[in-house]
């Protein structure tokens, strides 16, 4: 019969809860401590099963990470799922599992049916995107269940939470196509609720306001391709002499992409152009897109660590990460591709 925790714990002189601290490396474990419990585990051949851990801790070992229904599916969304994978990746290497939740804007008005928490099948909720409403947030927090908040943050309360740093990638941004001589800089931005658009948006009007020019601002519902094709005809509309744009994301960068060449705008002798994110396709359109890099995968990995972290200090102060972006000079800014 093969040996069972409480059998490690037994000989190893600790509690169950120690004995699984130990073997699942979490912290709160003297070195000696883990050192002898792991020994005896491999002296009893014992195999930790997610069944068995979960009775000695009360927990499900699993860490739902959810996305608005608008990325689905996530083979064309180029952004959440790099985020993601940065998330399982961590949570694999300390034994946890991750549970893929899409949800809808239906299901964002009531927090208590939210199934992964009200079913007890996770033990804490990663919430991806700015479009995830703040009542949703403050309620799903108030079942007690850590909560931690991907590209986005409330101004309200303090939540745990890991982002870019948009305002500055905002900077970069507009102070590059600055340095090229430009003046009428249009910023295609999305919902101004959104704390990424707004943070992108603030250092677009911070950095024109420090060069004495005039900022022009057009908002959108949303941060899609078509979104981009319709701010970007706005723009030409309400500014024909503009020569460059800064957008919120890669998606509204194409979108504006279109409308320019259907105009006739050439890219980027016309109009420069700057977007943000850096997804996969940034590279491939043409010309190829300059971009605010955001570090995704890397954001991930520290959205898992913390929420880990979470599960082991529920009274302690809220963390905000915040993760630094990069320019990234391709031609579409008028640059020579480096």
């Amino acid at each position: 019969m093969p040996a069972s925790l409480q059998d490690v714990a037994v000989k190893a002189g600790v509690s169950l809860a120690t004995a699984s601290r130990a073997l699942n490396g979490k912290g709160g474990v003297k070195p000696e401590t883990r050192q002898r419990v792991l020994a005896v585990a491999q002296e009893l051949q014992f195999s930790a099963t997610m069944a068995a851990r979960g009775l000695a801790t009360s927990r499900t070992e699993t860490i739902s990470y959810v996305v608005h229904q608008r990325h689905v599916p996530l083979d064309v969304d180029p952004f959440y799922p790099i985020i993601m994978h940065g998330v399982e990746a961590e949570l694999s290497r300390q034994g946890y599992h991750l549970l893929l939740t899409t949800i809808s804007d239906e299901q964002l008005k009531d927090a208590s049916s939210f199934k992964p928490v009200s079913e007890n099948r996770v033990d804490g909720v990663i919430l991806a995107g700015p479009d995830i409403s703040p009542r949703f947030i403050l309620a799903l927090r108030q079942l007690e269940v850590p909560v931690l908040l991907i590209d986005n943050t409330l101004d309200t309360v303090q939540v745990d939470a890991v982002y870019s740093d948009d305002v500055q990638g905002g900077r970069l941004a507009t102070s590059h196509l600055i340095e090229h001589g430009h003046k009428t800089i249009a910023a295609l931005l999305g919902p101004a609720s959104w704390a990424s658009s707004a943070h992108r948006g603030q250092g677009y009007r911070e950095t024109m306001a420090a060069s004495g020019l005039e900022p022009h601002i057009f908002h959108a519902g949303d941060t899609t391709l078509e979104t981009g094709k319709a701010l970007m005809q706005e723009a030409l509309a309400a500014l024909p002499a503009l020569t460059a744009v800064f957008t919120a994301n890669d998606a509204i960068a194409f979108g504006a992409m279109r409308v320019l060449a259907q105009q006739g705008r050439r890219v980027p002798q016309d109009v420069a152009l700057i977007g943000f994110d850096d997804t996969r396709y940034s590279a491939l359109s043409e010309p190829p897109l300059s971009t605010i890099k955001i570090f995704k995968h890397e954001m991930g990995k520290l959205a898992a660590r913390r929420m880990l972290d979470m599960l082991t200090d529920d009274h302690g102060p809220a963390i905000q990460t915040v993760l630094a972006t990069e320019l990234v000079v391709r031609r579409s800014c008028g640059c020579t591709e480096l």
